[in-house]
């Protein structure tokens, strides 16, 4: 100890401040590595929670007395990476209210005392609360609400109006449903409440906008935005089917085909009740259908005078004919027109433009008693038609054969801008540099001999006047 006090006190001040914050920055790197080296690493238990999850599952961690840490503004949370996977299993395991939601976990427990609403009412919420759980574990499905209308049903008394159900959603960015998908969660909802149908659900997403409701008025028409998908789905199946005739019997490319539908979308419901007649009698007989029931009667006849009684006898027979009862349902999207619309490039004669009308009028299954048209010409004809004022487009050959001279590939503009870029900033560099100092010209042997002379002589005034003084 006297050695280091020794040692201490002979060192300066400096030096000592020095020692000191040493050994202190020793201290906080040693420190510091031993808590990198044993403090538990942490994973990602949840993610992307909503503010109302994270509060959740924080307050059952502290209930748990599970050490946590919350990042990415508290939508995350991080636990031991040790204990990540037995702690998401017991929060899974308790059945917590995620989404704000509750399910049939609420008749876990039983209570005595409810009354008959109070069971209505529990018995919608968790109804509601499944559904929403089964729409949130689509792919593209943020956030889901479920509002059902049930009505109130008794032993005596039958519903007069139907159950109906909202949906809202919450779409991830970037992500959109299909109208294939709504309609699959409007029929998923129907078919859990009972005697609900597909179209009295309405969906709607975040911003309000209905995605999919009731499919027209009560006779089942369906509404413009589906008559419009119809129509389009039609049209582009068509063209698209004709467009492949023509590329294998033109050449790809040479031909151009556009299809017009006019669609019925009227529902049609027609009911045909008929008499089926009987098979003929043994006799030969008319039909007389048949023999259903038969029931005889004999009772004595009047005893008034000398003769012999008589009996009376009375027989009833009932015969039923045959009846067929036919239901026909026709479906809206019936086509009534079609108009088809082909263009090609090359200059055919009138027999091979009748073979190519040909072809494409059995292509899209063209009627001509339905009135449907169809309309072939070449591109030369409807170029050379075309009035003087306007330009005529250039041949497509000559445009494809001309376009690689007339542009660089993509990588060498790439390359080109990059060396430019280069160039200018070596350029900026060297003019912000600073100018080096110019070079001073070697000294000739008489300046140095000159130079000397007077160094020598201001050496010698200083030696004779330092001999002079007292």
């Amino acid at each position: 100890m006297s050695t280091f006090t020794e040692f201490w006190r002979g060192l300066a001040p400096r030096a000592r401040w020095g020692l000191a914050a040493g050994a202190l920055a020793a201290l906080a790197v040693t420190a510091g590595l031993g808590y990198w080296a044993l403090r538990a690493e942490q994973r990602v238990l949840f993610a992307d929670l909503s503010p109302r999850d994270a509060a959740t599952m924080t307050a059952e961690l502290e209930r748990l007395k599970i050490p946590y840490r919350l990042e990415n503004e508290g939508n995350t949370i991080l636990v031991d990476s040790a204990a990540v996977y037995s702690t998401r299993h017991k929060l899974m395991g308790k059945e917590l209210p995620l989404q704000g939601t509750v399910g049939l976990e609420l008749f876990n427990q039983a209570d005595i005392g409810m009354t008959d609403f109070a069971q209505k009412v529990n018995y919608q919420r968790a109804l509601q609360g499944e559904l929403t759980r089964t729409i949130l574990s689509l792919e593209a499905v943020q956030g889901a609400r479920v509002h059902l209308a049930l009505p109130e049903q008794g032993v005596f008394k039958k519903a007069a109006a139907q159950p109906k159900a909202g949906v809202t959603l919450t779409m991830k960015p970037g992500q959109q449903l299909e109208r294939s998908q709504v309609q699959g969660i409007q029929r998923l909802v129907a078919s859990a409440v009972p005697q609900a149908r597909p179209e009295d659900v309405t969906v709607v997403d975040q911003r309000g906008v209905p995605l999919a409701g009731r499919a027209g008025g009560e006779d089942g028409a369906a509404d413009g935005d589906e008559q419009l998908d119809g129509k389009r789905s039609v049209e582009t199946y068509l063209a698209r089917k004709l467009t492949g005739v023509l590329d294998r019997a033109l050449g790809v490319g040479q031909g151009m085909a556009s299809v017009d539908v006019t669609l019925n979308q009227d529902r049609l419901r027609v009911t045909t009740e008929s008499v089926l007649p009987g098979a003929p009698a043994s006799d030969g007989s008319l039909p007389a259908g048949v023999l259903v029931r038969e029931k005889s009667q004999s009772r004595p006849g009047p005893a008034g005078s000398d003769a012999a009684p008589t009996e009376v006898a009375h027989q009833d027979n009932e015969y039923q004919v045959g009846r067929r009862v036919e239901h026909l349902v026709r479906a809206p999207g019936v086509i009534t027109r079609l108009s088809v619309a082909v263009v090609v490039r090359q200059a055919l004669d009138e027999r091979r433009l009748e073979q190519v009308r040909q072809l494409a009028a059995t292509a899209v299954g063209l009627d001509r008693a339905r009135g449907d048209a169809i309309v072939v010409h070449a591109l030369d004809e409807l170029t050379a038609a075309a009035p003087a004022g306007l330009p005529a487009p250039p041949p497509a050959a000559a445009t494809v054969a001309a376009r690689p001279a007339a542009a660089l590939p993509e990588p060498w503009l790439a390359a080109i801008s990059v060396l430019l870029l280069a160039l200018l900033a070596l350029a900026g560099r060297r003019l912000r540099r600073p100018a080096a100092p110019a070079a001073r010209p070697a000294l000739s042997l008489q300046e140095r001999e000159a130079a000397l002379g007077q160094v020598r002589a201001w050496v010698h005034s200083d030696q004779t006047g330092g001999g002079g003084q007292p």
